[in-house]
């Protein structure tokens, strides 16, 4: 079954599921989001002369649909603890996976996820190792997409100020995915986040707890698990090459993309397009989707990437983390019209959303 067909099979059953599960009704915003999406998407595909765009609109616009009612699901303090739990069976997994392949131990499974490999190691998954060190991905195809679950559910408990224990276990496990976008996350986290502000000095007393018992770990027992583990994801990657990371392949693929675009590939993008792509990966960079499909069905991304900034801008960068949070996860993860991806992104925006709504309103009464 290819993904047209998967695509026609699967959103009538989820949009039913999620209109009847809200007895019919909507959001008072979203058939003005709705309308504008399935006019840009159309005239994106009489431009480009292909249907595709036509389809991601569609796509869209039921996520954002969709994604309310999973916004609304995980805003309810039961399921999102239950969720929070979940995802921190999944990160100690992932750790127990680092040292089970540490010690020697064999993969158990092969597994095709479209065009890779990826091996399970007793309690995580992974593709990418170095040495006798892997990189856990948990249930998912890379390391950089479970950083991306993982984040999206700790902006939901930051933001409703939920499980402040258990999001900071789930924010530092972040580190060993050995991700840049994980590192990120997490300093941006014990910056912004409402849990740090709340409680400044013992934010700082737990990082500085946390660095200091690294240091110590490292003087006592250099080899140990956790040094090796930071060194081989870490220390190499943030090495500065050619003027910039050597772990950082997004602005060689914004540079890439700069130096081969045309007015062909604004106007129907790649995927369209009669002549071969001319680039090596254009897959996770702020212009991919222009890449592939052109920049007219690229606007609700830019739109929604300047919405997250102003949002941080006009609410003096309450709740942050969030807004700030999702918006570097999509500069480096643009899957807005990923089916497997658009649903979770736009319940973080519905989050964002109501969180601003809720802000405006308290200072209106404040006034």
């Amino acid at each position: 079954m290819d993904e047209r067909a998967a695509f026609a099979l699967f959103v009538p059953v989820v949009l039913a599921a999620s209109l009847f599960a809200n007895r019919l009704k909507v959001h008072k915003t979203i058939p003005s989001v709705v309308l504008l999406l399935a006019l840009t998407g159309t005239l994106a595909s009489v431009l480009s002369q292909s249907f595709s765009q036509t389809l991601m609109a569609v796509s869209l616009a039921v996520a954002v649909i969709v994604g309310r009612q999973l916004y609304m699901s995980l805003g309810k303090p039961r399921v999102l603890r239950a969720v929070s739990w979940f995802t921190l069976a999944l990160l100690v997994g992932g750790v127990v996976g680092i040292i089970y392949a540490a010690v020697g131990g064999a993969r158990l499974m092969d597994v095709q996820v479209g065009y890779r490999t990826t091996h399970l190691y007793l309690t995580t998954f992974s593709f990418a190792t170095i040495g006798n060190i892997i990189r856990p991905s948990g249930i998912f195809d890379e390391p950089g997409s479970f950083v991306m679950y993982v984040s999206v559910i700790t902006m939901f408990n930051d933001t409703l100020r939920q499980n402040q224990k258990l999001t900071t276990a789930l924010v530092v496990l972040l580190v060993f995915t050995g991700s840049l976008a994980g590192m990120a996350l997490a300093a941006l986290y014990a910056v912004t986040s409402n849990a740090a502000k709340a409680h400044h000095k013992k934010s700082i007393l737990i990082l500085g707890s946390f660095l200091t018992a690294f240091m110590v770990l490292s003087i006592v027992a250099p080899s140990n698990l956790v040094s090796m583990t930071v060194d081989t994801f870490y220390s190499d990657r943030l090495q500065v090459k050619d003027g910039r990371l050597s772990g950082d392949n997004r602005s060689r693929q914004v540079y890439e993309f700069f130096s081969i675009v045309d007015d062909d590939m604004l106007l129907r993008g790649t995927k369209n397009s009669t002549q071969l792509s001319k680039a090596e990966d254009q897959s996770s960079n702020p212009f991919s989707i222009v890449y592939g499909y052109g920049v007219l069905i690229s606007l609700p991304y830019f739109v929604l990437l300047f919405w997250l900034a102003g949002t941080a801008v006009r609410q003096n960068f309450r709740n942050s983390y969030t807004s700030l949070g999702l918006l570097l996860l999509l500069l480096q993860r643009p899957y807005l019209y990923n089916m497997a991806w658009s649903i979770l992104i736009l319940a973080a925006v519905w989050l964002v959303y109501h969180a601003s709504r809720d802000g405006r309103n308290r200072t209106c009464a404040r006034q």
